[in-house]
């Protein structure tokens, strides 16, 4: 196949993949000026009967017109064009320029909260616009994500319907069936597989990937409870790392009985929203109460022995109160829900440990410390995605909390050198140094930016 020039135009370059369903390759349009890259989806059907090639070009005809419609949307990737060659059929799409989100979920590792709210938010707001043209996806997982390279945004790509065309079966009497479902192990839900895919179908491979990011295991690895039938996956999430109410989203988007699922990606959409706008007047109880302490604490002027317990309290009488809100601030991962969210959600009845909404506080543990190591985490995790001011808003979390953290100002100068603000990085690194004197990584950024930007450097 490689090197054949189909219908004058596309020059099959590179095989790209394929299965049961067909051959996908890489090709170029010769007919164009700079000869662009475009994707070439080679589909088969498993019979040759004529009646069975009569329903396949029909079917093949009816899901390419759909293709044209959902490419008017800048994430999902344009048909240009579709054909038949022989006993062959073949569409030309955009080609997508990036990497799938396989680079991003899975492989044993945790994504932040907020990394996970962000790619849920982006999948679902393409969704609504393919639901809302009576189309169902069918294969969402994250090899059909791409993050584009040149906006770093989610497109989706390899739409399930058109895939029955390599799965078609006719009988004499002109009746059609699929001989294999159409999806993949892990995102499908039951009523996917028997053939009898819906909206909820795509809400639950997207819940299905969600869990995959946040646990770091592969879906087909899950249980099912004997009883409900219900996935069992919340005893692989380490307590007190993701907020109950954004765990209870995800239960609900992978329930057994599609019933019981958001039947729409917009539901699932305002559900998250429910969990911004409650984080939200969490944290502006969290800042009030903080101005409230440091009022206390200029006025009282307690001694250093009871300066710890003054920053707990408001009053002799509201000790318990003011260390509660306290509790919330340090302990809960953003974005942190409400309990007045839980009756809009409904949970999963399912065999796992219960969590504590408020983690017990040792006489021994450090939580302002980590606080301020889960902004650096989520800090680090934006930057290997190029999400630089993202990257930048976690690390001055981290030294809002932590000022004298050498790790933090060098974080904060690694990230201003990629906005280029490099005076900023330059400071950076100085402030690292004035904390740290031995610190060898912001020693030779100033180096470096001294050298390259002619900057003066600090007598010391």
């Amino acid at each position: 196949m490689l090197n054949t020039i189909l219908r004058g135009h596309y020059k099959i370059i590179k095989h790209l993949g394929g299965g049961g369903f067909g051959q996908t390759y890489l090709a170029e349009d010769i007919d164009l000026p700079k000869h662009p890259i475009c994707v070439v989806k080679q589909l088969k059907p498993t019979s040759k009967e004529p009646f069975v090639l009569e329903t396949a070009k029909r079917l093949f005809d009816q899901e390419a017109e759909v293709l044209y419609s959902l490419g008017s949307h800048d994430r999902i990737p344009r048909l240009l064009a579709h054909f038949q060659e022989g006993e062959e059929f073949y569409l030309v799409q955009e080609f997508a320029d990036g990497r799938d989100l396989t680079h991003e979920i899975g492989k044993g590792i945790r994504l932040p909260e907020r990394f996970v709210i962000d790619l849920l938010k982006e999948v679902l707001k393409i969704l609504v616009f393919v639901h809302e043209r009576g189309v169902v996806h069918r294969d969402i997982k994250p090899a059909n994500l791409i993050r584009r390279k040149a906006d770093r945004k989610i497109v989706l790509i390899d739409f399930g319907a058109v895939k029955e065309i390599g799965s078609l079966a006719v009988d004499s009497q002109g009746n059609t069936n699929l001989t294999i479902a159409i999806g993949s192990p892990g995102y499908m839900p039951t009523e996917q597989i028997h053939g009898k895919p819906r909206f909820s179908s795509d809400i639950y491979a997207v819940g299905m990937m969600a869990i995959q990011a946040v646990t770091g295991a592969e879906p087909r690895r899950f249980a099912e409870h004997p009883e409900t039938a219900e996935l069992v996956w919340r005893d692989r999430v380490p307590p007190d790392i993701y907020s109950p109410h954004f765990l209870d989203v995800l239960d609900k988007m992978v329930r057994y009985d599609f019933r019981q699922r958001y039947q729409t990606a917009r539901e699932v959409l305002e559900a998250i929203a429910l969990l911004a706008k409650d984080t939200s007047e969490l944290q502006t109880i969290v800042n009030n109460d903080t101005k409230q302490q440091a009022v206390l604490s200029t006025t009282a002027q307690p001694n250093k022995t009871n300066l710890h317990w003054v920053k707990f309290a408001i009053g002799g009488g509201c000790a318990v109160i003011a260390s509660t809100i306290a509790a919330i601030a340090i302990f809960y991962k953003p974005p942190i829900a409400n309990q007045a969210t839980n009756n809009s959600v409904q949970t999963t009845p399912q065999a796992r440990p219960v969590s504590s909404p408020l983690p017990s506080i040792s006489a021994t543990a450090s939580p302002t410390k980590s606080v301020e190591n889960d902004y650096i985490e989520t800090s680090k995790f934006y930057y290997r995605n190029s999400k630089y001011p993202e990257a930048l808003t976690n690390i001055d979390q981290a030294l809002k909390l932590a000022p004298n953290s050498a790790i933090a100002w060098e974080r904060r100068g690694m990230i201003q050198e990629k906005l280029s603000r490099y005076k900023e990085a330059y400071d950076s690194y100085n402030k690292a140094v004035e904390i740290k004197p031995d610190s060898q990584v912001a020693k030779k950024r100033i180096d470096d930016l001294v050298r390259v930007l002619k900057l003066s450097k600090p007598n010391k």
